[in-house]
C-alpha cells in the first residue's frame, strides 16, 4: 500500500548558526554580527515553503538556545521540523561571512566540526520517512560531514528507490570539508541515483575532470550518471540542460547583488518548485535562475519570496533556447 504523501520535499542535512559583520567592515575588526541561519538543504526547504509548498526538513539539533534558534526560524518560514532529532549537550556549526564587494573576494571560516547532526547516530533517523514525500532532496554537502551523515543520506537514498520516489542531488562540492578525489568517489553513486542532477561548471572540473565548453561538460556529466534531467550551472551565465536527448539553456536574470549565498539553493528550489507545479523543464529552469536572482538582492541565505514576486520577476524575461 503506498504512503499518502505528507510533504512535497524532505531533505536531510545540516544548518549552522551564520556570523557576519555589517557590509562593508571586517571580521577581524568588527564590533558587532549579524546573526542568521543558513544550511543548504534548509535554504531549499524555506524557499518552497514560501512558495506555498509543505516540505519537512530533518537533521539533529541540540536542546539549547542556538538549537531551538534553528529550528524556531525554520518553523516560522513554513518548514516542517517535526523529524528534527533533538539531542542533550551537543552543539551546532557555526559560520563566519566576511561579504566581499568586488574586487574583494568573499571569505566564510567554518566552526562546524563535531556538530549534533555530524555526530548523530544513524539509526535516529528513519529512511522510511521518504515515503511520505513526492522528492527527496539531498546535496553533496552532508555526506561530507561525517561517516554517519554519509550513512544516513544513503539510507535515504535506498528508501527514496524502493519507494520510487525520484531524488534531486546537488554536487555542492566543498573544498573545506575533503578532497576532491574523496568526493568524487563518494558521490558518484548519489549522482548516479538522481532523477535531477544539478552541478556547477567548476565541480565537474575538480572532481571528475571535465573540461571544455558547457556543452561538453554537460555531455560528460549526462555520459557519466545518466540522470534523466541533468543541470550545469554557469553562475552568470545561466544553466544548461539536457533531458530526453533535449538541449536547453536559460541565461542568468540580470540582479543587483546584495549577498550571493544562498543563490544555489534558491535556484534548486525554484526548478523544484516548477516540476512539483509539472511545468514543462523550460519554465521549471525560468523559475530556477528568477528565484536566484531574487535571491541575491537580500542578505542573508535564505530566499524569502513569494509566489507573486517570482511571477513578476519573469514577467517580460527571454524564454528558455530549446535546441
Amino acid at each position: 500500500m503506498e504512503a499518502t504523501p505528507r510533504w512535497d520535499v524532505v531533505s536531510f542535512g545540516e544548518t549552522m548558526i551564520r556570523l557576519s559583520p555589517p557590509l562593508g567592515e571586517r571580521l577581524e575588526t568588527a564590533t558587532r554580527l549579524d546573526v542568521r541561519i543558513g544550511g543548504t538543504e534548509s535554504n531549499v526547504a524555506v524557499a518552497l515553503a514560501r512558495l506555498r509548498h509543505p516540505v519537512a526538513w530533518c537533521s539533529a539539533l541540540p536542546d539549547n538556545p542556538l538549537g531551538r534558534r534553528i529550528a524556531a526560524e525554520l518553523r516560522w518560514h513554513g518548514v516542517d521540523v517535526s523529524l528534527v532529532h533533538w539531542v542533550e549537550g551537543g552543539r551546532v556549526g557555526v559560520y563566519y561571512l566576511d561579504v566581499g564587494v568586488a574586487p574583494r573576494p568573499t571569505q566564510v571560516l567554518y566552526d562546524r566540526q563535531g556538530s549534533a547532526v555530524a555526530t548523530i547516530d544513524p539509526t535516529c533517523i528513519d529512511p522510511t520517512i521518504v515515503r511520505y514525500a513526492r522528492w527527496l532532496h539531498l546535496t553533496g554537502i552532508t555526506p561530507a560531514l561525517s561517516p554517519n551523515c554519509r550513512a544516513i543520506a544513503r539510507a535515504l537514498v535506498e528508501a527514496a528507490q524502493q519507494a520510487e520516489i525520484p531524488l534531486c542531488f546537488d554536487v555542492n562540492y566543498r573544498s573545506l570539508l575533503w578532497s576532491p578525489e574523496e568526493a568524487a568517489e563518494t558521490l558518484a553513486p548519489f549522482c548516479a541515483s538522481a532523477t535531477v542532477l544539478i552541478c556547477g561548471r567548476a565541480d565537474a572540473e575538480t572532481l571528475w575532470g571535465l573540461h571544455g565548453a558547457p556543452e561538453e561538460v554537460l555531455v560528460g556529466l549526462v555520459q557519466r550518471f545518466h540522470a534523466p534531467i541533468t543541470l550545469l550551472t554557469l553562475g552568470d551565465g545561466g544553466v544548461l540542460a539536457e533531458a530526453n536527448g533535449q538541449r536547453y539553456h536559460v541565461p542568468a536574470l540580470p540582479a543587483t547583488v546584495i549577498d550571493r549565498i544562498g543563490a544555489g539553493d534558491a535556484f534548486t528550489a525554484g526548478v523544484l518548485h516548477g516540476l512539483l507545479e509539472q511545468v514543462d523543464l523550460a519554465q521549471a529552469l525560468r523559475y530556477g535562475v528568477a528565484l536566484a536572482a531574487l535571491k541575491i538582492t537580500m542578505n542573508g541565505d535564505l530566499a524569502l519570496i513569494t509566489r507573486h514576486e517570482l511571477e513578476a520577476a519573469l514577467r517580460g524575461t527571454a524564454r528558455a533556447v530549446v535546441r
